[in-house]
């Protein structure tokens, strides 16, 4: 008896494998998209205001995807960061200038104190909107809340790489950072990187102490040589009557 409910455990133990294993691959024995290696998609929401969350896939650069379409959008990118030296404000936007303007622009909107040469590459990867195992375009633009880290007290710019192959500065106003969270309106999805730097805030001038003297003014002097005049003719005055009385002794 006790032979028998060791071999039945195991055959449950082995069964509750294949449906694990079966579940992770699908029906085609292949991975199915899922969140992916990249940041995590906290929400996503398209231009009609669908909930599209399940549907975007995050792959961070420098991993292969099962989606040759998600492989080929990141291979595109890293051979442009390489070309500009991993420096973002060497990339080249639609106009053919390099992002330094674009970006410099984003930072002094959020008031960083900071040059665009500080940034710093936080995050590179693949943002696609995907059915079954293709990637899909979207129309209009999409809202997307990404679970990323960011140093204290840093400002953050994103740029993405457009469909038409060229770079571009998320203006500022459609990014917001809360609680280690990064919410992006983007008008379309492809790589897209956060940059970073650390904010330096104008100091404020430290208010010193005047140990100077000041001059007094003109009515200040003639009542102080007024004052001093009166005592001096009250201190006379005690003197000649104090000696007037000696004399009458």
């Amino acid at each position: 008896m006790k032979l028998l409910k060791t071999v039945l455990a195991a055959a449950l133990t082995v069964a509750l494998l294949g449906v694990a294993v079966f579940a992770a691959e699908g029906d085609d024995g292949k991975s199915s998209p899922t969140q992916g290696d990249g940041p995590k998609v906290v929400s996503a929401t398209d231009a009609s205001g669908n909930d599209i969350t399940g549907k975007i896939i995050t792959t961070r650069m420098g991993t292969k995807s099962d989606i040759a379409k998600i492989t080929e959008y990141l291979e595109s990118a890293k051979k442009d960061l390489d070309a500009a030296g991993n420096k973002a404000t060497a990339l080249k936007n639609d106009k053919g200038a390099t992002l330094e303007a674009d970006l410099q622009k984003a930072l002094d909107a959020q008031n960083a104190n900071a040059k665009a040469s500080d940034l710093t590459i936080l995050e590179v990867f693949d943002a696609s909107y995907v059915e079954g195992d293709t990637v899909k375009p979207l129309d209009g633009p999409v809202t997307i809340t990404f679970e990323q880290t960011v140093p204290a007290n840093s400002a953050v710019v994103v740029i993405h790489n457009e469909a038409t192959g060229v770079w571009e500065v998320v203006d500022a106003s459609k990014v917001k950072i809360e609680n280690g969270k990064v919410t992006v309106t983007l008008d379309s999805l492809s790589p897209i990187a956060f940059l970073t730097t650390p904010i330096n805030p104008t100091a404020t001038p430290t208010a010193k102490a005047d140990n100077t003297v000041k001059s007094a003014q003109t009515g200040e002097h003639v009542a102080i040589y007024v004052l001093l005049i009166a005592g001096a003719l009250a201190v006379a005055g005690g003197v000649c009557i104090k000696r007037a009385k000696g004399s009458n002794k």
